[in-house]
């Protein structure tokens, strides 16, 4: 089938978008998305951190100048290639999400590195690649691709590029923090795929993390339904309802959502396993949630039919979206499975499957929680909801890795976690002047022209030592 042809060395895959990428590679070809500009961003690099790395090379305490820009080149032709297709989602017409998210990268580049050190420090090098190898046999966890992406995507990447753009640091400034950021995504994220590579994006986007043992038995219990009939119905009417409240609850943002795969079946089928994150207690809001009896996560397990869809490629990108070509995949979803975590640490042995015949009783206490969500949201300032998605940012995207290593208590009661840094409450009256977090951040971040280059000269060990 030509979707296998994706896998084949040298296919250069579809291209997704007409738009095309410079970033810091002014004077040069631009770069597409997909896997032709994966292959070229690897041949760009000066070293070869894009490459396969091994476990010595992932325990490395810290990254060389030229490895640190290899990575920072590559997330921001990475951000561009995963949100430009996504870009209308920064826009929403209850909560300002851009404004939000602005202040949430600053905030996590300035307070991510202490606390992802002490966490090392706490556990190890391979304590937290241990974290990271947790996600291969388990569903509904949030160590996952969208989370594990933005500890270095987001915190590194467009936070240091915000902070750039608004000019209160120079490009030589915070080498160090850098490092302690990005070691800790490369070593979650190797933990994770054990297959040397880091990102969905250097795999043919592909996120083939699970464990056999755990596919076989998902799989097992895959009902089977044709297109349009009730059980596919009921199926397609929940899949959409849970994914409306997983989004809501995290502020709109994608953080909710987590799709791994495809993963390849006997039978020449596909398998897309969906983890929906339907109620985070770590928000206060979600006590709508509570009132509903909403599950920390439901598990969708979809089947798909490659052959009568014609499927030409398949993408699970880095922020845990499943993309197609043809892009509607739904009326080839020949088979399906629902299941439930009900807490965060719920021991994988007491995650249960709700067959699809009784989700409607669900179906209604998810759509009565998310009336109520909306409701109170609407009813919330404008200083309150951007505060309020600032701290799903920053808190949740490295949430489930401090509760796997122990140290969330640590981070909360010493490191003051849950404060919003003065120099980042002041930037809130300066991101509405003169369309900063409206116009400037986006061009930055879209562009890739904001994502400057550390110095070949600079200090792996530098910091900011003058304000002025």
């Amino acid at each position: 089938m030509d979707y296998q042809k994706r896998y084949q060395p040298g296919d250069e895959g579809l291209r997704f978008q007409d738009l095309t990428y410079v970033g810091n590679f002014k004077g040069m070809p631009p770069v597409p998305d997909g896997l032709l500009g994966d292959r070229m961003m690897k041949e760009r690099a000066k070293s070869k951190v894009l490459q396969k790395v091994g476990k010595e090379d992932v325990l490395k305490d810290q990254f060389t100048i030229d490895e640190l820009n290899d990575l920072n080149n590559y997330l921001a032709w990475n951000i561009w290639d995963v949100l430009v297709m996504r870009a209308t989602e920064g826009a929403s017409g209850m909560i300002p999400r851009q404004e939000y998210e602005i202040l949430a990268f600053m905030q996590e580049f300035y307070r991510w590195p202490e606390i992802l050190r002490m966490t090392t420090d706490e556990i190890g090098a391979q304590g937290v690649i241990d974290i990271g190898a947790s996600a291969r046999t388990q569903i509904g966890t949030k160590v996952n691709c969208v989370h594990d992406w933005c500890i270095g995507a987001v915190g590194f990447g467009m936070g240091r590029c915000g902070l750039l753009a608004l000019e209160v640091i120079q490009p030589d400034d915070y080498v160090e923090e850098s490092n302690d950021i990005l070691k800790f995504m490369q070593r979650v994220l190797w933990g994770k795929r054990q297959d040397g590579w880091l990102l969905n994006s250097q795999d043919s986007y592909r996120c083939l993390i699970h464990e056999k043992p755990l596919l076989d038995k998902l799989a097992s219990q895959i009902e089977r339904f044709e297109d349009g009939s009730p059980q596919h119905d009921a199926l397609i009417r929940f899949n959409a309802a849970a994914e409306l409240l997983s989004f809501l609850d995290h502020y709109d943002c994608r953080l909710g959502l987590g799709d791994t795969g495809p993963y390849p079946l006997p039978n020449g089928n596909l398998l897309i396993i969906r983890d929906l994150f339907t109620n985070e207690e770590a928000f206060e809001w979600s006590d709508v949630c509570d009132h509903e009896n909403i599950p920390h996560c439901y598990t969708i397990v979809l089947e798909i039919n490659p052959k009568t869809m014609g499927l030409d490629e398949i993408r699970v990108n880095d922020i845990s979206t499943t993309f197609s070509r043809p892009k509607n995949y739904i009326p080839y979803v020949e088979g399906a499975a629902v299941f439930v975590r009900e807490k965060w640490n719920t021991p994988m042995e007491e995650v249960y499957q709700v067959p699809i015949k009784d989700l409607e009783k669900r179906l209604a206490d998810i759509q009565q929680a998310t009336f109520k969500l909306y409701s109170k949201l609407s009813r919330q300032s404008r200083r309150t909801l951007i505060t309020n998605g600032f701290y799903v940012y920053y808190i949740d995207m490295i949430l489930p890795h401090l509760r796997l290593a122990g140290t969330y208590d640590k981070a909360c009661s010493d490191y003051n976690f849950w404060e919003m840094d003065q120099r980042v409450s002041n930037y809130y009256y300066d991101i509405t002047k003169r369309g900063f977090a409206q116009a400037v951040v986006p061009q930055k971040i879209f562009s890739g022209e904001g994502y400057l280059p550390f110095g070949e000269k600079a200090n792996l060990r530098r910091s900011k030592y003058f304000w002025g």
